[in-house]
């Protein structure tokens, strides 16, 4: 069947972000060049790039760099290209650009590469999974606030309850620090929201019906109106617009009427991603059974030649449910867009409280493989959630109808990792996790048939138990410093002689005989499996 393939002119892109984020430095104003999808490159390990894509010239630090990269996107067809400043747009790269029809645009300071990638990303409906990162109701919302701002007369500002910027218009001009960050985090800075809620600002806007004018919503800021968004009994956030003074009766109206559509535009959005997710786990769970149904899924996501694995996310530990399911959602959503960024036709779906992912990846070898650990490493460690998560890597498949291995590697070291959860390692790939998996099916299997482990072991832990002595923790040590004595009583902490001493107790109480391989392998093969069914 045929792959559908979703443009949008450079123009609206451009404009979502607006001059506050985004300079043109050379090549043309493409308004209605069309564009399908965003491409982060970095010049260590260089992406192919899509004709009619915007390029992000993510970790390009010289201007040898960024004159090579435009020449690679005029080369390929890209529309355009985001560089940061203080890059320098010289003469050279103004003439490739000019030539291959590529603009080049500079991205402001302090700006988060992934964030304009998510704005971007939003802005472009890249198949199934479009309308969740924004859509055409996303797009409405920046329309509406543009609109509102030219209105106004003001830079305008369109937030959620938690302060998050839904949308926000183009032109911010003569607005104040905290407005910049509010725009350059898609988040009011907490210093200042913090300062709104304990001054109870909130609910004078959402009790309000008319806009509420607040001569220093927060120290150090210009004075802003603020008008509640309402649908129904539901407060869905506020507009907020920087002016100099209140509304006169004309503009108030504006504004009222003004949240009556950003209401409706909400509520289209928030159905348009419930549409959306509904359709992503449908494919997503496809893709991870496996077989010609992952085929079928993979086809309609463009990548069904591509080679692909399998990333699985879980929280470390589940000490709060209902804490969890609220971090588990919100990670699962941050993945989405990490990934997104990165591998544009990556698939992440929430299944049985945890998040699976499916990277289509350019080639099946280990460098790639490393490249979605390092991704996965940056994005465990950056995630700002109360609940701590890692992530299990399964091998990679160069038959998507495989994908259902790659499943069962990542879970099994998921399961790995959160059975070790004092340990320092929260991301790992299943071949590094070969052996503890085993472990743990051993252990299953062994549960499953009701066999309870006897022998040696249990005589130890019984006279342990009954004389408050270590002899289990004196083995272990002894058998994992492979005999090493000096090594293994420095591990328990007693005198060479002490732990010598305490061998000869353990073979005599378990009736044993340390010189012997067969009973050193299997002793230490049942302290493993013990270790794997009680976690540390």
């Amino acid at each position: 069947m045929p792959i559908p393939v979703f443009t949008t002119p450079l123009g609206r892109l451009t404009e979502r972000l607006g001059s506050t984020l985004l300079t043109l430095e050379a090549g043309k104003h493409q308004a209605t060049r069309a564009v399908s999808t965003v491409v982060l490159y970095d010049p260590l390990d260089p992406p192919d790039i899509p004709r009619d894509a915007i390029v992000l010239a993510v970790a390009v630090a010289s201007d040898r760099d960024l004159a090579d990269l435009v020449q690679a996107a005029s080369d390929a067809g890209a529309a355009a290209l985001i560089v940061r400043e203080p890059l320098t747009v010289g003469r050279e790269v103004a003439e490739v650009a000019e030539e291959g029809n590529v603009s080049v645009f500079s991205l402001v300071r302090g700006a988060s590469w992934v964030q304009v990638a998510t704005l971007l990303s939003g802005a472009l409906n890249l198949g199934p999974e479009g309308p969740e990162y924004g859509g055409d109701s996303a797009r409405d919302l920046f329309t509406l606030a543009n609109s509102l701002s030219t209105l106004l007369g003001a830079p305008v500002t369109i937030e959620d309850r938690s302060s998050r910027v839904v949308a926000f218009s183009a032109d911010q001009v003569g607005t104040d620090e905290p407005r910049r960050l509010t725009i350059l985090g898609l988040q009011v800075p907490e210093m200042y929201s913090a300062y709104q809620r304990t001054q109870g600002i909130f609910p004078v806007i959402y009790g309000s019906e008319r806009p509420i004018f607040l001569a220093e919503p927060a120290p150090g800021t210009m004075p802003r109106v603020a008008m509640r968004i309402q649908a129904g009994d539901e407060v869905l956030g506020s507009i907020w617009a920087v002016t100099p003074e209140p509304f006169d009766a004309e503009r108030e109206q504006v504004m009222v009427e003004a949240a009556q559509l950003v209401a409706l535009a909400i509520l289209r959005a928030r159905v348009s991603a419930d549409a959306a997710q509904r359709v992503a786990e449908s494919l997503g769970s496809q893709l991870l059974d496996g077989g010609s149904e992952a085929f079928e899924a993979a086809q309609q996501l463009g990548f069904e030649t591509s080679p692909a694995c399998v990333l699985v996310l879980g929280p470390l530990v589940d000490d709060d449910e209902i804490r969890t399911v609220s971090d588990t959602q919100r990670a699962a959503a941050a993945l989405r867009m990490h990934l997104r960024s990165v591998y544009p036709r990556a698939v992440a779906v929430p299944i049985g409280g945890l998040v699976h992912a499916v990277v289509p990846l350019r080639a099946a070898d280990e460098r790639t493989l490393t490249a979605v650990q390092q991704h996965a490493t940056e994005f465990v460690g950056r995630l700002d959630t109360s609940t701590e998560f890692c992530a299990g890597i399964g091998g990679v498949v160069a038959d998507v109808r495989d994908l259902s291995a790659s499943r069962r590697d990542a879970e099994a070291t998921l399961r790995v990792l959160r059975a070790r959860p004092h340990e320092e390692r929260r991301v790992a790939r299943s071949a590094e996790v070969q052996v503890e998996a085993l472990m743990l099916r051993i252990g299953d299997s062994l549960a499953a048939d009701g066999i309870e482990l006897g022998g040696p072991l249990v005589a130890l832990r019984a006279y342990d138990a009954g004389h408050e002595t270590e002899f289990v923790a004196t083995l272990r040590a002894w058998l994992e410093h492979f005999g090493n004595v000096t090594a293994a009583a420095r591990e328990v902490h007693v005198h060479k002689n002490t732990f010598r001493y305490r061998l000869e107790r353990v073979e005599a109480i378990a009736d044993i005989d340390l010189g012997d391989p067969d009973t050193r392998f299997g002793l230490l093969l049942q302290l493993r499996l013990d270790a794997c069914s009680r976690p540390a």
